[in-house]
């Protein structure tokens, strides 16, 4: 008999995304998310929490942030985490750190969903999303195999019954059988558990396609990650309002949690991308611009030789250069990718830059940040607005076009 899958929250892949997740750990800080009129949540956050009439979003989507250990409840109120706490502060903690964190909190059964209150306090906890991303990191660092089905990956986790603690050693033990795993995913509805693999996919060296994860490390780092990740374990609060926050207090500022050093990826690398100095919110930045296979996916979408800022037209200025053009990340510098759960990761947050304006253009980002006594952008609105005005204070190089 297949098991169940492990429960996530279907269908609402936009409310997942870090930067909204950033805009609602504010407003559960400030505000009383379970008791807040709906239309104040949708003017402060300027999400539409679509629901019927009888429906409050607290009850429609407190899910999505119990399961992002955003939030619990007690006595009648939404209370914020601390988790909550950092992410509602721009800059005070990356995209990486997060995810990472969370990939290594969630179990299954989950204290956000019905299940923890059902379950046997005796039972053994999984960690899918632990299963998920060692799995594939597993398969880099052993295989040298960067592409993996998310199918694959559900069907290994239902296989093997591994929690997400296991060794290298056992993870490569199931690779022998990878071929047969998407079969164990035709008796049951996976959605669930897709979206919540396509949600880790934000990390920066991750991308995903409608129905594959991609890594873009070397065999190095994966197995360098694989070994700094561990299911968080118990003992577990049997209240799962309590669980949430005893996770939630791991995480503590961000600081603790390893900020993982790709080797491909260094200060070095930040500098040389026009940057003054190597923050971590920057290195985040600088790994999805350098995320190899991310961008052969943008630039086969989208091949135009044209910068989206100066306007020079690469391939008659450098006719013997494949492609010269970078890729810009058009979000604040500590988010990931966005993900859509239909398309995988969504590529409107990008654009082709040359090297110089791309330079020139991290450069304005330092100094706008330096004078405004920021760390990081606050939102993704800002982030596109001095993006513009970045590229409306360079010379349109329009001999070239």
């Amino acid at each position: 008999m297949v098991p169940d899958m492990w429960k996530w929250d279907q269908g609402r892949m936009q409310y997942f995304q870090y930067d909204v997740l950033r805009t609602m750990a504010n407003f559960v800080v400030n505000y009383d998310f379970k008791n807040s009129e709906p239309a104040f949540i949708r003017q402060v956050t300027g999400l539409p929490f679509s629901a019927p009439p009888t429906h409050s979003p607290w009850r429609n989507y407190s899910r999505i942030y119990k399961l992002c250990l955003l939030v619990s409840e007690s006595q009648g109120i939404a209370i914020p985490t601390d988790i909550a706490r950092v992410l509602s502060q721009p800059g005070a903690v990356t995209c990486d750190e997060y995810v990472h964190f969370l990939v290594e909190a969630t179990t299954d059964p989950s204290p956000a969903l019905s299940d923890w209150a059902e379950a046997d306090t005796a039972m053994q906890r999984r960690n899918p999303l632990c299963f998920s991303l060692k799995y594939i990191l597993a398969k880099v660092a052993g295989l040298d195999e960067y592409i993996t089905p998310i199918n694959e990956i559900i069907g290994a986790y239902i296989f093997s019954g591994f929690n997400g603690g296991e060794s290298d050693t056992e993870f490569l033990s199931l690779m022998g059988n990878r071929e047969r795993y998407p079969d164990f995913v035709r008796n049951i509805d996976p959605r669930q558990a897709r979206e919540s693999i396509k949600f880790i996919s934000q990390i920066s060296y991750l991308h995903n396609t409608a129905s594959d994860i991609v890594v873009s490390l070397n065999k190095e780092d994966a197995h360098e990650i694989f070994h700094s990740l561990s299911p968080i374990s118990g003992p577990y609060e049997t209240d799962g309002n309590l669980e949430i926050q005893r996770l939630a207090s791991f995480f503590r500022d961000g600081s603790e949690h390893d900020f993982f050093e790709y080797k491909g990826t260094i200060v070095s690398d930040v500098l040389e991308s026009g940057f003054v100095e190597g923050s971590k919110v920057k290195k985040t930045h600088v790994i999805i611009e350098r995320n190899a296979k991310l961008r052969g996916l943008y630039f086969d979408k989208f091949p135009s030789p044209v910068c989206d800022s100066c306007r020079i037209d690469t391939s008659k200025k450098y006719p013997w250069i494949n492609r010269v053009l970078d890729l810009h990340h058009i979000l604040p510098l500590s988010s990931g990718t966005r993900v859509d759960s239909r398309v995988g990761t969504i590529l409107d947050d990008m654009a082709p830059i040359c090297p110089t304006c791309h330079r020139a253009i991290h450069r304005y980002y330092d100094d706008y940040l330096k004078t405004n006594s920021k760390s990081d952008f606050d939102n993704k609105e800002e982030a596109h607005e001095i993006y513009f005005q970045a590229k409306q204070g360079i010379v349109k190089g329009d001999c070239y076009v």
